[in-house]
């Protein structure tokens, strides 16, 4: 920010030819209140011929840069305001209601915005209870350089008014003389028809004339034209979560907060004509430059015993690490290089930078936090390789500084870091300590509603069914950059229903004006600002009760204003590697050192080429593993190929590499310079590093110049592209190259920025990979031990990978209290179930169970264990959870017996450990003998549950089966038998093709079409792979009784391929597995059988909710077996069949729990007569 840079818009004129400007203006950042989004507001400003807007968001200025930035471009003064709320004691945060009035702000100069950015944080962060409140202290500290209109209904001179209360009012005027000059203070006016309007109105114009202050218009406006006024209802409907059928909602009165013309303004104004005029005294008054070419990096302080300057202490630093990285010995290239790379750190500023990011980095290792290889650009940077900031040695794979940092290139540079996300908070705390409270944020983010979430939510406030609004917002395509108009394009169905449909179209219409605003602020993921003053000298902050604190402007914001950004990613890879080596560590006795993994191993790319690669980072899906495959990687530079080329725009491009890769002697080139560039990659342009060097080698371009060239190609830039394509041209033409070739090589990198890659970060990611992947291939039980503990936490992942150590060969067993850790651990080459993954069991009994077991050894009985494991965490759900799950087996008692008897075993314990808690001795306690003092616990009998039974209790409290499978007996026979195929052979099948599989069924999605018919989308798996399965309606009502829960079915469909990854089945047929399943859950036969309630008419009467409880009960078990209910009443019996719908599969948790609710004996199942 800056004091003296060009004049500002709007200086030299008027800021109106209208006479009029909006100085009360809510943007989108008052959030779902707001409705005018930057953009339309000032193109609606340019249509109603008004040279000034001010935005005056409540108690933020999150769109202060926004409106600078688009207004200068419309040639509009962008003034700067802000509604605060002003109580009297920001401090008292009792829980009273105190009344919050408004105040709007306008900064005249620089020295006015930086109040207002005061101001608004101070509001957050001292004042904050429901929203950012600040007191007449904080106004007073922070008034210069800002212009005060006197608010609007909530104002207090206007709430003094109202309450006829005018000595109270001007005491107001005089204090806020008296803060901000007299000559700085307007009395604001304002008319949307009100009936408190018309009351205060005539009492603000004699209070101004007494004491000699001028009225300003304004309209308090909230959303750009008359007719939005019904979609604003809608967004305080969303703010509110009510509905615009609710008459006590938050509703505005009448519909005159909008973006008036000047005409419009004065209709409503008529007796202060003057107070419109004056608007535009008031915008020619606001001059706030802003100046985005400053660098505000904090000074890194090197330490005392060191040469003060950091252009020093880098190099030392640098000529350290070179040592190190290069025990060998330095060549001329790579000190070249290094001193080419401090050279130019040092003429643009950034040392600082580069010792900042060393030191936390440095921090994180020394901490023994797991630190990522690089990412991004950074990893072409040799300062970085030797600070140790990254672990790529940019010269061993080609990769360009100029690509992260040149001369030319005007941006900051940016180093983004991945931290273990279990400790990346540590590192943001040590970051924070260092450089103070006040220097270090986080940065904020806004969601906005894409096309569907606006739908669902205007058909949500309006009342319209859920079922009705979700057919509509299904008809709008999935995925990022998705609108309602391009939806509703003709041909489109969305478009048919919206012409044919009246609900379907008032639903539209309400959310089209929704589409796009912001919805919701948080904390960016990764996003934290360092700064060298406290940050509240640049940018506004805000903090909601105990959360973080954050910056109130987004991060292309905070970077603009020259602010040192920092991506802290996390990246779970991290950890599990690091958990990997621990393991290997604890297993092996073996400690293996990153830096020092071959990186040819040939049992790691064995196993990559027959794409065993679950689990591996970035090649995990069904489309990479194909790809491993085809490309047949046999060194680290096909891994990193694959890592540019696996995406959607080069995916196309990954045949031509494994074909070239092959047959490396029919590649040809246009220019015989441009095999060293293109030969390591057979030919294909991958990398964005290889067009930067196309254009510097064959067309003689600059560094600067190269970088410029690959973001104009990349970002499309026609302008940019039309300068640069003639300079590549002539540059060709002076190192000798024909124009047709010319030609095509400009074609070659034209086609290339729609796939080429950043080659640093492909080969920073490939290294993870390959580090996870050699891991896996030489330490699989302990890699794969990591790596499930790292999905705990995630429902459907660890079946995936306890299915994918079954394919490997490696055992898991089931969680045991006398053996399991909190994580998945390593047993005599096993893997052993950690209890965290086991459903209701917490961290903290978890604790209680290790530290209890290492203390007395093992536990012997159920009895044992509630004894001697804190009965304060130990409940009744974790420990059911724990029988269930096969956790208590190895006390020899049955899970069925266990469950028997454990409400005794938990109050045996409770007592346990109350007596020893009072010191109160059992009758055992008086014998002499030790022996005597034994505690026999009562046996634990009973038999066990059926195989189908355990399965299904396993399934319930860990999410797989563990001890056996209902599929473990489809061998390669069976299924020929059956001529059906495994599930992951469906990656070799061609899309369309006709194919048979069987699966046991894990979640059925069932809805309707837009013609209101049933139809559902299953999830089918078997031992080794999952797939998504169709089922549409003509086949969903014939079958609909098979599709449930652990169903073992055999589906007959069509293959639906949309690329590598997406594989569908459409059901063609479905029946049910006969014979071969083995113990698994079956299929009733329920031909011929009927279940028979007898019930009470008056038991009816008197439980009014009975007929909804069995129902719902009924559709909990669905399945083939039809209801009855005997109807019992003085004239006797009368016999109802429950629809169809409320067919049941009868198994024993479905008859007792029939039989609970009615209180009946028994729940008969019989045959039909």
């Amino acid at each position: 920010m800056s004091d003296s840079s060009a004049n500002p818009v709007g200086d030299s004129a008027t800021p109106s030819a209208s006479g009029f400007v909006h100085l009360h203006v809510h943007s989108e950042y008052s959030i779902l209140d707001g409705a005018c989004k930057i953009d339309s507001l000032l193109d609606r400003c340019l249509e109603l011929g008004m040279g000034a807007v001010a935005v005056t968001d409540h108690g933020v200025l999150s769109g202060a840069i926004d409106l600078y930035r688009e207004a200068r471009e419309r040639d509009i003064k962008p003034i700067i305001g802000l509604e605060a709320y002003v109580v009297d004691d920001r401090r008292n945060k009792a829980k009273v209601k105190e009344r919050r009035h408004h105040l709007t702000l306008l900064a005249a100069d620089n020295a006015g915005y930086r109040n207002l950015i005061q101001i608004s944080s101070r509001g957050f962060l001292e004042g904050y209870y429901y929203k950012p409140r600040v007191d007449m202290e904080v106004l007073r500290l922070h008034s210069e350089g800002i212009i005060v209109l006197s608010g609007c209904l909530n104002g207090r001179v206007a709430h003094h008014l109202y309450s006829d209360d005018r000595e109270g009012a001007l005491e107001q005027v005089r204090a806020l003389e008296e803060i901000f000059g007299a000559e700085n203070l307007y009395l604001e006016i304002q008319y949307q028809g009100l009936p408190e309007q018309d009351k205060v109105n005539p009492q603000l114009i004699e209070l101004a004339a007494e004491v000699g202050r001028p009225l300003v218009a304004t309209n308090d406006v909230h959303y750009l034209r008359h007719e939005d006024a019904s979609s604003h209802d809608a967004l305080l409907c969303i703010q509110t979560g009510s509905t615009l059928l609710e008459e006590d909602r938050l509703k505005f009165q009448g519909d005159g907060f909008y973006l008036k013309n000047a005409e419009e303004m004065a209709a409503a104004l008529p007796q202060v004509p003057e107070a419109l005029a004056i608007t535009t005294e008031i915008a020619e008054r606001c001059n706030v430059v802003l100046d985005f070419g400053q660098v505000h990096i904090p000074s890194f302080e090197v330490p005392p015993d060191e040469e003060p300057d950091q252009d020093a202490y880098l190099g030392k630093l640098c000529d350290e690490g070179l040592k190190r990285r290069y025990p060998g010995g330095e060549t001329p290239e790579v000190r070249e290089r290094l001193e080419y790379e401090l050279s130019t750190i040092a003429d643009m500023g950034f040392a600082s930078y580069f010792l900042v990011v060393w030191d936390f980095v440095k921090f994180a290792r020394d901490n023994d936090i797991a630190v990522g290889p690089g990412r991004g650009s950074a990893a072409g940077s040799l300062v970085s390789y030797c600070l140790g900031i990254t672990d790529v040695d940019p010269l061993k794979y080609d990769l360009l500084f100029e690509r992260f940092l040149n001369p030319g290139r005007k941006s900051m540079p940016d180093i983004d870091i991945d931290f273990s996300p279990e400790d990346r908070e540590k590192v943001l705390a040590y970051v924070t300590e260092k450089y103070g409270r006040r220097n270090v944020a986080q940065i904020i983010t806004f969601g906005t509603m894409a096309a569907r979430a606006a739908t669902r939510d205007a058909g949500r406030v309006m009342g319209v069914s859920y079922g009705v609004v979700d057919k509509i917002a299904k008809l709008i395509p999935e995925g990022p950059g998705v609108s309602l108009a391009a939806s509703l394009r003709p041909g489109q169905e969305l478009r048919q229903m919206y012409d044919s449909d009246p609900q379907t179209r008032e639903v539209i219409d309400m959310g089209r004006p929704l589409e796009g605003l912001i919805r919701q602020d948080s904390i960016h993921a990764a996003g934290v600002v360092i700064s060298d003053r406290p940050l509240t000298e640049y940018v506004p902050l805000q903090q909601k009760g105990d959360a973080e604190v954050v910056t109130q402007f987004p991060m292309n914001d905070v970077e603009a204003l020259g602010l040192l950004k920092m991506d802290f990613l996390g990246l779970r890879n991290l950890d599990i590697i690091k958990s990997a080596l621990r393991l290997i560590r604890e297993s092996c006795g073996i400690e293996i050192e990153l830096s020092e993994i071959p990186l040819d191993d040939a049992r790691t790319y064995e196993m990559m080429r027959k794409g065993q690669s679950d689990g591996v980072f970035q090649f995990e899906s069904t489309g990479m593993k194909e790809s491993l495959r085809e490309v047949k990687p046999t060194c680290f530079e096909d891994l990193y190929a694959l890592v540019a080329l696996y995406r959607p725009g080069p995916m196309q491009h990954i045949s031509e590499y494994a074909h070239n890769k092959r047959n490396p002697e029919q590649v040809t080139y246009d220019d015989e310079r441009l095999r060293e560039i293109l030969e390591p990659t057979y030919g294909v342009a991958i990398y964005q590093e290889q067009l930067m060097e196309i254009s510097k080698k064959i067309a003689g371009f600059k560094p600067a110049e190269a970088d410029d060239l690959r973001k104009a190609i990349g970002k499309k830039n026609k302008e940019l592209l039309a300068s640069l394509k003639s300079k590549f041209i002539q540059g060709c033409h002076d190192n000798k190259v024909s124009p047709p070739v010319a030609d095509s090589l400009w074609g070659l990198m034209d086609a290339a920025g729609d796939y080429s890659f950043n080659k640093s970060h492909a080969v920073s990611y490939a290294l993870v990979a390959y580090q996870t992947a050699y891991l896996k291939a030489n330490y699989p039980v302990e890699y794969m031990a990591a790596t499930i503990s790292s999905v705990m936490s995630t429902k459907d992942k660890v079946p995936y990978y306890v299915h994918a150590c079954e394919g490997m060969g490696i055992e898991v067993l089931p969680p045991d209290v006398n053996e399991s850790h909190n994580d998945f651990a390593v047993v005599e080459e096993k893997i052993r179930f950690g209890l965290n993954a086991v459903k209701n069991v917490g961290s903290a009994v978890i604790g209680a169970i290790i530290a209890s077991r290492q203390q007395a050894g093992p536990f012997t009985s159920i009895y044992d264990f509630c004894r001697r494991v804190d009965s304060s965490l130990l409940n009744r759900k974790a420990l059911e959870s724990l029988i269930k799950s096969g956790a208590l087996d190895s006390t020899g008692a049955t899970r069925k017996g266990m469950l028997a008897v454990m409400s005794r075993a938990l109050a045996a314990g409770m007592q346990s450990q109350e007596d020893s808690r009072c010191g109160q001795a059992s009758i055992f306690d008086l014998a002499d003998d030790d022996s005597s003092r034994e505690v026999i616990d009562p046996p634990v009998t009973g038999d066990e549950f059926s195989s189908e039974e355990l399965l299904k209790l396993e399934k319930e409290t860990l999410g797989l089966f563990i001890s056996s499978h209902p599929l473990a007996v489809l061998n390669d026979d069976v299924m020929s038998r059956h001529g059906s195929v495994r599930l992951k052979e469906l990656e070799h099948k061609g899309d369309r093709s006709i194919i048979s599989i069987i699966g046991i069924i894990s979640k059925v999605k069932r809805l309707t079409t837009k013609k209101g018919d049933p139809m559902a989308f299953v999830n089918l798996e078997d031992l080794e792979d999952n797939v998504e399965v169709i089922v549409f309606t003509d086949l969903y009502s014939r079958c609909r009784e098979l599709l449930v829960d652990d169903a073992v079915v055999k589906i007959k469909g069509k293959l639906d391929r949309k690329g590598r990854d997406e594989i569908k089945v459409i059901a063609l047929e479905i029946s049910r597995l006969e014979g071969d399943s083995g113990g698994g859950p079956q299929e009733e036969d329920t031909e011929g059988r009927t279940i028979n309630l007898e019930i009470d008419v008056e038991t009816i009467q008197r439980q009014p909710d009975l007929l909804r409880q069995m129902k719902e009960l009924c559709r909990d078990y669905p399945g083939g077996m039809p209801i009855f209910l005997r109807m019992l009443a003085d004239g006797g019996v009368r016999v109802l069949k429950l629809g169809s719908e409320f067919n049941v599969k009868p198994d024993r948790e479905f008859l007792s729990r029939m039989e609970g609710l009615l209180d009946m004996g028994e729940v008969i199942v019989s045959t039909a007569d």
